[in-house]
């Protein structure tokens, strides 16, 4: 098994209970390539995960996990101050022993150079956890709103 320390950014606009929200969720996962798959674990948010055959299935399902916990909070919430304390109280949600496999696969990647050649490596000091979630008034969404999801490897 082999482990990577990863990051990502994901940019979603989600509609609610008279409401449409932007979440900007910069995050971090750890990436576990097995002998039957590949794995994604939440680490910050911690209550997420995805797997596949590959990473590219990972990746997906990882997503579809996020979005899913994000479009059901939506779903529930009576206003937008309510989505946001509970995106807020979903992100906060660190998973500690992911966590510490994350932090250790990271000083190894440090250590030893490892690296995934198809994922950009950024500093992990440099893209610290974040949360931005703001309302956004239905009529100032365009189509360039619209980005594609990164995930890049800590080091």
């Amino acid at each position: 098994m082999k482990l990577y320390p990863l990051v990502f950014a994901f940019r979603d606009l989600v509609a609610g209970n008279g409401f449409v929200a932007s979440v900007s969720m910069d995050g971090s996962v750890l990436l576990s390539e097995e002998d039957d798959g590949v794995w994604m674990f939440g680490v910050q948010p911690g209550g997420i995960a995805g797997g596949g055959a590959t990473r590219d299935v990972a990746f997906r399902e990882f997503k579809q996990s996020y979005l899913s916990v994000v479009f059901d909070i939506a779903a529930e919430a009576s206003s937008f101050e309510d989505f946001h304390a509970r995106v807020t109280a979903f992100f906060a949600d660190v998973n500690e022993p992911n966590k510490s496999d994350w932090e250790r696969a990271l000083q190894n990647v440090r250590q030893t150079s490892a690296s995934l050649p198809d994922l950009k490596t950024v500093k992990a000091d440099s893209n610290p956890p974040n949360l931005v979630i703001e309302k956004v008034a239905p009529e100032k969404i365009k189509a360039n709103e619209n980005e594609f999801d990164l995930i890049a490897e800590a080091a």
